[in-house]
């Protein structure tokens, strides 16, 4: 197959969230097909990741979106009541670079990578190309729940309107053949709103060459977070085990660290730092971080999607304690290695059970991370979408 990949950020380096989504998809995609992908080039620190990208033998295209433009942008949320995060980037020059691009070459597939590129569906100039977007996950839902914690009037204000925007916005996937989400929970949600009637699972996986159990000798007592700091669910789950939930293991076990690792740390989370709290910031080794720790926590309480965070801990056999709402998109043969608490009471009586229990570790351990590879390995999951994509593919030629 031929695809042209629409992404708003070059997708390396490859570290949390999205981009290490869009990343594993486009990489494992590009080994059986042809692929080029356009994106938007934002600062001119971008361009060492761009030609990384590049020397991956990725056949990337950019844009230039300059921080001027990208402000300038935000004034079309208010006259168009469009989500503010769509005028951000929004841009006639992608959308000519798309059109030129699908009119000069011929592509089976466009994939447009998270809603906030939606707006672009109509620069593709051939009606026969099957359109699919990859929402990820349900950025509705995500703010839904976000809203049930803020206390703040103006940010209750601010986000409310937000979302409402988001709601009405999101029937844009209208115009695409399919919508990729990464969870039942993310999926169920939209179904039940009739946004689309073909929305399809598209879960996200595992790096196994990286990503694969590893016997190792953790510090004793040492509980890590990971995520992107600057993210309002982990920004949450940071600060409500810091003062909720690790108070209470200190008391058992004052001995015991809490590494909170992430890119771009707030001055709130950088403000937690003590003889018991460690904030690393970005590190470029994540696995050597997990196998130092005894126990990796995602006391996460809104959001959406499957969080990296638990897939890749548990994967190299790192217990993991979270919380109901962090689990709820993951398939039940995953869920029964993760140990789940959803009140700062039993999440800390979760992490001292496995602090005094070398044995879950060794044996149990291991087992959660075979059926992590089996279940989650990136080669499989995108082959069943190349398969889904060349069926869909041939019914609409059919049309």
């Amino acid at each position: 197959m031929k695809i042209l990949v629409i992404t708003p950020r070059i997708p390396f380096p490859p570290f949390r969230g999205d981009k290490l989504r869009i990343y594993n998809i486009i990489k494992t995609l590009s080994k059986k097909n042809e692929v080029k992908v356009v994106s938007f080039l934002k600062n001119p620190n971008e361009l060492t990741s761009l030609e990384d990208y590049k020397k991956e033998g990725i056949n990337i295209e950019v844009v230039h979106l300059s921080k001027l433009r990208s402000m300038f942008n935000l004034v079309r949320s208010f006259i168009l009541s469009e989500p503010l995060q769509v005028s951000y980037y929004h841009s006639k020059k992608i959308h000519q670079k798309i059109f030129e691009l699908t009119s000069k070459e011929k592509f089976d597939v466009i994939y447009f990578h998270i809603f906030t590129t939606a707006q672009y569906y109509n620069a593709v100039n051939d009606s026969n190309t099957l359109k699919v977007i990859d929402l990820t996950d349900a950025t509705s839902l995500y703010l839904t729940r976000y809203m049930e914690f803020l206390r703040n009037p103006l940010k209750r204000m601010y986000f409310g309107y937000e979302r409402k925007k988001i709601i009405n916005y999101e029937k844009i996937v209208q115009n695409f053949d399919t919508v990729f989400v990464c969870s039942p929970v993310d999926r169920d949600y939209l179904l039940k709103r009739k946004i689309h009637n073909n929305i399809q699972l598209f879960i996200n996986g595992i790096n196994n060459e990286i990503y694969k159990y590893a016997s190792s000798k953790p510090e004793k007592f040492r509980i890590i977070f990971t995520g992107n700091m600057p993210y309002f669910p982990n920004r949450d789950a940071v600060m409500y085990f810091a003062k909720e939930i690790l108070p209470l293991i200190l008391k058992k076990i004052p001995q015991t660290k809490f590494y909170i690792v992430g890119q771009d740390p707030p001055e709130e989370i950088l403000a937690l730092q003590s003889e018991s709290i460690i904030v690393t910031g970005f590190v470029s080794d994540m696995k050597k971080e997990y196998l130092l720790s005894e126990v990796n926590v995602a006391p996460v309480r809104f959001g959406a999607g499957t969080p990296n965070k638990i897939t890749e801990a548990l994967a190299l056999g790192i217990p993991t304690v979270a919380t109901s709402l962090t689990i709820s998109g993951f398939r039940e043969e995953i869920k029964k290695f993760i140990f789940t608490a959803d009140t700062p009471e039993s999440f800390a009586d979760k992490v001292i059970s496995i602090f005094n229990d070398e044995t879950i570790r060794t044996k149990y351990m291991k087992e959660a991370s075979e059926t992590i590879g089996k279940l989650l390995n990136w080669e499989n999951l995108v082959g069943s979408i190349v398969n889904y994509l060349i069926s869909r593919i041939e019914i609409k030629r059919k049309q």
